[in-house]
């Protein structure tokens, strides 16, 4: 949900806040002091450092697993529209017809309307009742051939995978990093730039480079957890590729084939 260039801001202020608390300690905390304090203050850097890095890489990697599922479960939906899209060539007219219209109406009502709803978190209405037309359709169908009833079989196996991952789809909405985790993180990181305030190098220039580096990368760990926190906002989020696929499928099977 957040922007590279909102990020880069984000970044920038954080760099510039952790340099004038240095400068803050500096100026009020004696150099010697500061020196005395390496022996205490670099283990207990080691032991919260490495503790934040694995708390920070361990939700940097759950996001990005929710991300690939989120992913994963749009390409399934959408290969499931078109599964049903194909299988209803099986069918007698009208309801042949009929069901090819509603697999691209929903594959249409997706992509227009609810693909930009979800980046506040939303579902289309007209999409969940173009999804219950195309169940009430082909549970109210009854086959009179066998093969026909093959058919059925095959549809309704496409249409409970179309809803397992509509709902998948929807629930990756809600899926957010609680705000109480969240505050965990920004304090986790506050804290392991503030230890690097008690320690003290000869060289100011330095010291200011190396605390610059720790609240760069930091604040890049944070941006990246950001972004894949919610699949379908930001810079990086899941592209609706497969439902554009759908209606790439659809032109070509409905349109007769050039001579």
């Amino acid at each position: 949900m957040v922007t590279f260039f909102f990020g880069f801001v984000a970044i920038l202020l954080v760099v510039a806040g952790s340099l004038a608390g240095l400068v803050v300690v500096r100026k009020r905390v004696r150099f010697a002091t500061l020196v005395k304090n390496h022996e205490v203050a670099d283990p207990l850097l080691s032991v919260v450092g490495t503790l934040f890095a694995i708390l920070l890489g361990f939700l940097i990697a759950g996001a990005m697993s929710k991300f690939d599922e989120a992913r994963l479960n749009v390409n399934s939906e959408a290969g499931a529209v078109a599964d049903l899209f194909r299988l209803s060539q099986g069918l007698p007219e009208p309801r042949r017809a009929a069901l090819k219209t509603y697999c691209i109406a929903y594959v249409d009502t997706v992509l227009n309307e609810e693909w930009t709803l979800m980046e506040e978190k939303k579902a289309s209405e007209k999409a969940w009742q173009q999804y219950g037309e195309i169940w009430r359709m082909c549970l109210g169908y009854e086959p009179d051939t066998q093969g026909r009833s093959n058919v059925h079989q095959a549809m309704l196996a496409a249409l409970s995978e179309l809803g397992n991952h509509r709902t998948l789809r929807l629930a990756a909405m809600q899926n957010n990093l609680p705000l109480g985790m969240w505050v965990l993180v920004i304090v986790g990181g506050l804290t392991t730039i503030a230890f690097t305030y008690f320690f003290a190098l000869e060289s100011f220039r330095a010291q200011v480079i190396m605390t610059s580096v720790v609240a760069t990368v930091l604040s890049l760990d944070v941006l990246l957890l950001a972004n894949y926190d919610y699949p379908f906002s930001g810079d990086i989020r899941v592209q609706p590729r497969a439902f554009q696929l759908d209606q790439e499928l659809f032109k070509a099977l409905i349109l007769p084939p050039k001579p």
